[in-house]
């Protein structure tokens, strides 16, 4: 459209320098019929219309030129916009590069900052756990010792109260065994070589046990309990045994009611009663 114009423009010129010059013409012609002759005012003519033609074509070329030009200069204002309009999307493009660019960032550093929370809340918890675990072991293990002293108490206790019963226990015949010791004078109503039965004035029997720690006499020698008669008179010391709690012979002395007859024979094989054999 512009190089339209300029042709136009440049035509209207053309019209306007060629009107112009015939109008000037046409004085000259009129000035001068009255002075020139019809040949030279002919001749006038030609040169006055041959330099208006000259005039047209150099307006025309000029036009020529000037349309040439704004052709040149349409296609500069068209290649500028197509530039512009590519650098416009260029730009544009690059914004919107950068601003997705800009989102991911934005996600990854809020997806780092969850995963950062995270893995701080979990070493939180962590140590939080690993100080109640420490807790509790430290709980177990004075529970632990505290029942291990009080059980090594204990044993102790028990070991020294065994020790003390020990020592008591053998202590005791030696301390108890003059206070134990009681005396008992009766007559026989049994003896055989592991007891023998007395009674006192009528009183309830007395059955004395006869160990091997037992010493026996009957009529002053040396006899066995089995020698001792039923009816003799008897005088014994004995002690009550801690553990069956009866009566146990220390010593017995046996007199017979009779004296003993003489004694047979060696051959006979025989011995008088009360005679140890």
């Amino acid at each position: 459209m512009k190089s339209r114009a300029a042709w136009l423009g440049a035509g209207v010129a053309a019209l306007v320098v060629g009107t112009t010059a015939c109008q000037d013409g046409d004085r000259s012609r009129q000035d001068s019929e009255a002075k020139d002759t019809p040949g030279q005012r002919v001749e006038q003519a030609q040169l006055q219309s041959e330099k208006a033609f000259d005039d047209a074509r150099d307006a025309q070329k000029e036009a020529s030129s000037q349309q040439r030009e704004a052709a040149r200069a349409q296609e500069d204002v068209q290649r500028k916009q197509q530039e512009l309009q590519e650098a416009q999307a260029k730009a544009q493009k690059e914004a919107q590069e950068a601003q997705a660019s800009q989102q991911q960032a934005q996600a990854r550093t809020q997806q780092a900052q969850s995963v950062a929370q995270q893995a701080q809340a979990s070493a939180l918890a962590a140590q939080r756990q690993a100080q109640q675990n420490f807790a509790t072991q430290q709980q177990q293990a004075s529970n632990e010792s505290a029942a291990a002293n009080q059980r090594l108490a204990d044993e102790s206790s028990q070991q020294q109260q065994a020790a003390n019963q020990n020592a008591a226990t053998q202590q005791a015949p030696t301390a108890q065994a003059p206070r134990q010791e009681q005396q008992i004078s009766g007559d026989v109503l049994s003896a055989s070589a592991q007891e023998v039965l007395v009674s006192q004035r009528g009183e309830p029997q007395v059955r004395l046990k006869v160990g091997p720690g037992t010493q026996v006499q009957v009529d002053g020698r040396a006899a066995s309990a089995a020698d001792i008669q039923e009816g003799a008179q008897v005088r014994a010391s004995y002690r009550t045994d801690a553990s069956s709690g009866e009566p146990q012979a220390l010593r017995i002395d046996a007199t017979s009611r009779a004296q003993p007859a003489a004694p047979a024979p060696a051959e006979s094989g025989e011995s008088s009663p009360g005679v140890p054999r």
